[in-house]
């Protein structure tokens, strides 16, 4: 498998970075997740403006052949390299180790994971539980993918437990999102999901998969506040993961779902 570093292609096992790298000592680094589908990157334009806006807030130095053209060049060359039509992107800027911390040049690394299905449906046993250790932070900077310490520890939990996925909650006790992605919870025609100030990390996936289910006559959703017992009331609960697709959830403790309905909206991908 190969990546992209800094516009040169190479294979994963030979990429090196310094150990003064500051995305690896300190996490100061953005990231954003898109789908690669038949040789086409799903709401590039979206996506391209998230990043730049992710990199703002972190007060990154963006050059200016940062363009549109030449992120969508780069992936292109990767998905080219790798032989691959469909699959999960993930684009990393970070800050190069400079004296000058202030006008640090910034550097990328793209790697992409191929799929033979243009979205994924992961259906399987998924038993998720809720995670009460920490709370999620859902101050503005909060909301940029980018690296989180604490949720290391949650996959930690989830690993030591054999659970699919973990529910993490705001410091209201309220559902914020789970550590693959974000969560629904279906009723009848009414799919709720937490608002983006309950601790949702922007998505371009989210925003944009809201907007088509509420144009359709089949589903409405709201974004609102969730309580975590309010999944043990649900019909159906499903995770929309970044990148990749939905993960329908099977199972809250004794509680076990059915997924007749995430299948309809899954089309909606």
């Amino acid at each position: 498998m190969k990546i992209n570093l800094g516009g040169v292609i190479i294979e994963k096992a030979n990429a090196e970075i310094g150990i003064q790298n500051r995305a690896f000592r300190y996490g100061d680094a953005v990231k954003e997740i898109l789908r690669f589908v038949n040789g086409e990157i799903i709401d590039w334009e979206d996506h391209y403006f998230n990043l730049m806006a992710s990199m703002r807030i972190f007060r990154m130095n963006i050059p200016l052949d940062f363009t549109p053209e030449f992120f969508q060049e780069q992936i292109n060359l990767l998905a080219e390299a790798n032989q691959t039509k469909s699959g999960r992107v993930e684009f990393f800027a970070f800050r190069n180790d400079e004296v000058d911390y202030l006008k640090a040049s910034i550097n990328f690394l793209i790697s992409i994971e191929n799929s033979d299905k243009e979205w994924e449906f992961l259906e399987s046993e998924n038993e998720i539980d809720v995670y009460k250790d920490y709370t999620v932070n859902t101050a503005f900077y909060s909301l940029v993918n980018t690296y989180r310490p604490e949720e290391n520890i949650a996959e930690i939990y989830r690993l030591e437990n054999d659970y699919t996925d973990i529910i993490l909650l705001n410091a209201n006790k309220k559902m914020a999102r789970s550590l693959c992605g974000n969560i629904f919870v279906v009723n009848g025609e009414v799919i709720r999901t937490p608002k983006k100030e309950e601790g949702v990390i922007t998505s371009v996936l989210r925003n944009n998969f809201i907007s088509k289910v509420n144009k359709s006559e089949e589903f409405k959703i709201e974004e609102t506040e969730i309580f975590p017992f309010e999944i043990q009331k649900a019909e159906e609960v499903f995770i929309l993961i970044d990148g990749v697709g939905i993960l329908p959830i099977t199972k809250n403790r004794k509680k076990e779902y059915t997924s007749n309905k995430t299948k309809l909206v899954f089309n909606y991908l």
